[in-house]
């Protein structure tokens, strides 16, 4: 009687021992797969910082390339306008909210977070930007790239155009980059030195010096009136 009783003791202890352990791995076995998932979009907030250009801005969580757009580069007409707008959404110290959708690679080959970027306020600066008539949609599923939820959305958004050199021709520079040759003032038809130097027709492509009395017109053209800082280093020579 005694080794029967004995018997149903330790089964007992080891039934309730077994419930024990099944209750505490059940939780953590949950806990730990809570994690971001490849099948949802990772969110997550930081404070912006700096504009770098149009689609890039350096926040507290690393530099951020916004998503499936492309706007002018640093020597191309629109750059610095595109820049602007940013600079009029937010300020340094902004909380931002950064999403990666799912399947989207989480940088670029430059070490460059690819995410949408939402300010404060609600505004999709990618969105922003093509509406804006700064920016084209590129590096999408069209291009061989992931696609990405908002794509439909940000081609149909699209007012910027690109160029026959690949280059992204902003509203307010299509005019500009269109206009026919000016009779007196030849370099007119240029928004920029980087598209001066790539033209074929023969044009000079600098440098302008701004004490010559024969290149100072040229020169007040790239380097002021274009907009794009064609002296960046102030030497009096513009397009070197």
């Amino acid at each position: 009687m005694r080794v029967r009783v004995r018997q149903i003791v330790v089964s007992f202890v080891a039934a309730v021992a077994t419930v024990v352990a099944l209750s505490a791995c059940g939780p953590r076995a949950h806990i730990d797969a809570a994690g971001p998932s490849k099948n949802s979009d990772a969110t997550e907030s930081a404070t912006f910082v700096a504009v770098i250009d149009g689609d890039t801005i350096e926040t507290s969580a690393g530099t951020v390339r916004l998503i499936g757009i492309d706007t002018p580069e640093r020597s191309e007409c629109g750059h610095g306008h595109a820049s602007a707008v940013i600079s009029g959404v937010l300020a340094p110290g902004d909380t931002v909210t950064l999403v990666l959708p799912a399947g989207q690679n989480d940088q670029d080959r430059h070490g460059r977070l690819i995410r949408y970027v939402k300010t404060p306020s609600g505004v999709d600066l990618g969105m922003l930007q093509l509406e804006s008539g700064n920016a084209v949609a590129r590096y999408d599923s069209r291009d061989g790239y992931p696609a990405h939820p908002r794509e439909e959305d940000y081609h149909a958004a699209q007012q910027a155009t690109v160029g026959a050199d690949g280059s992204v021709i902003t509203v307010g520079c299509h005019a500009a980059a269109f206009a026919p040759p000016a009779a007196d003032g030849w370099w007119e038809q240029y928004s920029s030195c980087a598209k001066l130097k790539r033209n074929d027709v023969g044009h000079p492509v600098g440098p302008f010096s701004r004490d010559d009395p024969a290149q100072a017109e040229i020169y007040e053209w790239f380097a002021i009136r274009t907009g794009n800082g064609g002296d960046g280093d102030g030497d009096g020579l513009a397009c070197e």
